[in-house]
């Protein structure tokens, strides 16, 4: 009889939105005030950056390791230029490490495994109380969430092309490298960067009866672009999870 495998655990990508849910209300609150209930390690990375690749594995087995006493968390400093302003990120990748209590230390550069683990055991675990339950709460399944009328999950998009897509388009809003890399395999599709959305509208116009579905890499320049398309009266939604989740 087969052991069941245990799914891997890996890093969240935040928003600007789920990081003032999970991290820092930076809107709200002058001072710094962590919301976790576990420490975390936050990469602010980007797509193109060479070191940020190299980090990318070493940071996900941090994530299992690790798994049930700190939390993950990655910024794609492309789509979350707020959060990259916020924190004054001008070199990438930069890590945050975020205690409980205390004040957030930040580290730039793909630094070794081991100096991260350093600095995790020394400066992350012991701000864990010690009769704190370190089982990390169990995170909401985004299947399990319910859907805006704006929103389109990666099972119904599948479902949809495969019966002939009822007259959709795709629109990727991300960089033609971007794209280039992987994208959803299905015409008709248009590819324009979401800093250009605006400008090149009427490229959409022959198009403006049909359902648009819009994606990124994980959801949050393809849900921005959801908001733009609306105001100007096209149909359209946005593919939850982006890229990453299909």
């Amino acid at each position: 009889m087969d052991t069941p495998t245990t799914p891997a655990i890996k890093p969240e990508p935040l928003s600007a939105e789920s990081f003032r849910e999970k991290v820092f209300d930076y809107l709200v609150e002058r001072e710094w005030k962590y919301k976790g209930t576990l420490p975390c390690v936050i990469d602010f990375w980007a797509e193109w950056c060479g070191p940020c690749r190299m980090l990318a594995p070493i940071f996900e087995e941090l994530a299992q390791e690790y798994a049930g006493k700190v939390l993950f968390y990655k910024v794609d400093t492309d789509a979350e230029q707020e959060l990259a302003m916020i924190f004054g990120i001008r070199s990438i990748p930069s890590l945050l490490f975020v205690p409980l209590g205390g004040k957030p230390q930040m580290a730039v550069g793909a630094l070794p495994q081991s100096t991260l683990k350093e600095i995790i055991e020394k400066e992350l675990i012991p701000t864990i109380p010690q009769d704190a339950n370190i089982d990390a709460p169990a995170e909401p399944d985004p299947e399990d969430e319910p859907l805006g009328e704006d929103e389109i999950s990666p099972e119904q998009l599948r479902e949809l092309l495969t019966h002939g897509g009822d007259g959709t388009i795709l629109l990727d809003v991300r960089f033609p490298d971007e794209h280039a890399q992987r994208q959803i395999e299905y015409e008709p599709q248009l590819l324009i960067p979401l800093p250009e959305l605006e400008d090149r509208l009427f490229e959409l116009e022959p198009y403006r009866d049909r359902n648009i579905i819009v994606y990124c890499r994980s959801g949050g320049r393809s849900a921005r672009a959801t908001e733009i398309l609306r105001t100007h009266g096209y149909r359209v939604r946005n593919l939850v999870g982006g890229i990453l989740a299909w």
